[in-house]
C-alpha cells in the first residue's frame, strides 16, 4: 500500500496531533489550576477534598493520553486498518479491568486511582507501535501494480 500524497498525510497528521496536544494541555492545565475549587463544588469534607483532588490529578494525566489514543484509532479506521482499529479499541476497554485488579493488588487505592492512566499509556504506546508499522507500510512502494488513488 502506498499513499500518493504522503507529505499531505504527514502534514495533516502533524497538525491534528498539535491540536490534540494543545487542547489537552490547555484544558488539563485549566482544570489542574482550579482542581481544589472544582472539588469543593462537590464536598467540603477535608478527607474527600484530599482524595478527590488526587483522583482528579490522575484523571487529568490520563486525559493527556486519551486524545492521542483517539487519533491513532481514527487514522487506522480511516485507512481501512481494521485489525489495528479493533485491537486498540478493545484494548482500551478490556485492559482497564485487569489493570484495576493488578494495580489494586500491588499498590492498593493508589493503584485503582492510577489504573486508567496506566491503561491509556499502554494503549497509546500500542497505537504508536501500530502506527510505526503502518507508516512503513504506506511508504513502501506497491509492487503489485495496483494504484491507490487520493481524493
Amino acid at each position: 500500500m502506498r499513499v500518493k500524497n504522503y507529505a499531505r498525510f504527514k502534514a495533516g497528521l502533524s497538525q491534528a496531533a498539535w491540536y490534540i496536544g494543545g487542547i489537552a494541555i490547555l484544558f488539563v492545565g485549566i482544570v489542574y489550576l482550579f482542581r481544589t475549587p472544582i472539588i469543593h463544588l462537590f464536598s467540603s469534607d477535608p478527607s474527600v477534598l484530599i482524595v478527590g483532588t488526587y483522583i482528579l490529578v490522575a484523571m487529568l494525566v490520563s486525559a493527556l493520553f486519551n486524545g492521542f489514543t483517539g487519533l491513532f484509532i481514527s487514522i487506522f479506521q480511516a485507512a481501512g486498518q481494521g485489525t489495528a482499529t479493533m485491537v486498540m479499541s478493545i484494548t482500551q476497554g478490556v485492559l482497564y479491568i485487569p489493570m484495576i485488579l493488578i494495580l489494586h493488588a500491588t499498590f492498593g487505592l493508589h493503584g485503582i486511582i492510577w489504573s486508567m492512566t496506566v491503561t491509556e499509556i499502554i494503549t497509546v504506546v500500542m497505537g504508536l507501535l501500530f502506527f510505526l508499522a503502518f507508516q512503513r507500510k504506506i511508504k513502501t512502494p506497491d509492487l503489485s501494480g495496483a494504484k491507490v488513488s487520493t481524493p
